[in-house]
């Protein structure tokens, strides 16, 4: 008569035990191309773009077209001016040297990275700048014992080819890694594309609407992507592309809850 009470409550009790090591943490992510600190129009809006981040209250920022020390930009450091403005960490790796300093991806973090590496993206077809570029991974702590990896990147513009061939390189990185993941960058190919497609057959897209992000003024399509590791997302709550003309890109923003354990 009292077998099945009891069962129930060693139920209840192992779930209540297993729950207690799932901790559950809100981040609003921002993806945003930054176009070398300038707008559609070539005018320097770096400090612009840093209020606008510092506005948003952001926890993460993954950015992509990033200057440091180049001529065309006023020799500016511009992942150390964003840092310096937003109060942000922050990490730079360069794809290649240009006009005197590199270019490249970066990051801002509300919490403290631990670690960054650089991983290739090759280039099939070959530029006047090199065979590659890279990826940029951070581990972010974002609670004691609670950390994520944290990664960027810009696919090929070009070529269908060598963007199917950087998904593939990309999730081999991923692949290596057992922390929750959050992948942001400007990919170059739209929601629909095979490549697209391949890629959220591995890490959940925040935006299942396809909103637009390019061009910045009279956007006609989707390219920027914040996406997670399946297992990870718990929840988004939004997304958004702010109005705000910076570069010639809309920033992308999506607030979600990962399941960390």
């Amino acid at each position: 008569m009292h077998m099945k009470p009891v069962r129930l409550t060693i139920g209840l009790v192992m779930f209540c035990f297993t729950c207690i090591h799932v901790y559950a943490q809100k981040l609003r992510v921002l993806s945003y191309n930054i176009h070398h600190g300038a707008n559609a129009l070539e005018e320097n809006r770096v400090d612009s773009m840093g209020y606008f981040i510092k506005k948003m209250k952001l926890d993460l920022a993954g950015l992509q077209e990033v200057d440091s020390i180049c001529e065309r930009s006023g020799k500016v450091d511009q992942m150390k001016r964003l840092a310096a403005i937003t109060g942000m960490y922050y990490a730079f790796v360069r794809h290649f040297h240009y006009q005197g300093g590199a270019y490249g991806v970066g990051i801002l973090s509300k919490y403290p990275i631990e670690k960054v590496e650089s991983k290739v993206l090759k280039l099939l077809k070959k530029g006047p700048n090199g065979e590659s570029v890279s990826m940029l991974f951070a581990t972010v702590q974002i609670k004691k014992k609670k950390k994520i990896l944290f990664a960027t990147a810009h696919y090929s513009a070009y070529d269908k080819a060598t963007r199917a061939s950087q998904v593939n390189e990309t999730l081999n990185y991923l692949s290596e890694n057992k922390l929750p993941v959050i992948f942001t960058g400007d990919l170059n190919a739209t929601p629909d594309t095979d490549e697209i497609q391949l890629l959220q057959r591995h890490l959940r897209t925040t935006d299942t609407l396809g909103i637009f992000t390019f061009p910045d003024r009279v956007p006609v399509k989707k390219i920027d992507y914040i996406l997670i590791s399946p297992p990870s997302i718990k929840k988004v709550n939004k997304v958004r592309t702010p109005r705000v003309h910076y570069s010639d890109h809309l920033p992308y923003i999506a607030d979600v809850v990962l399941k960390l354990k």
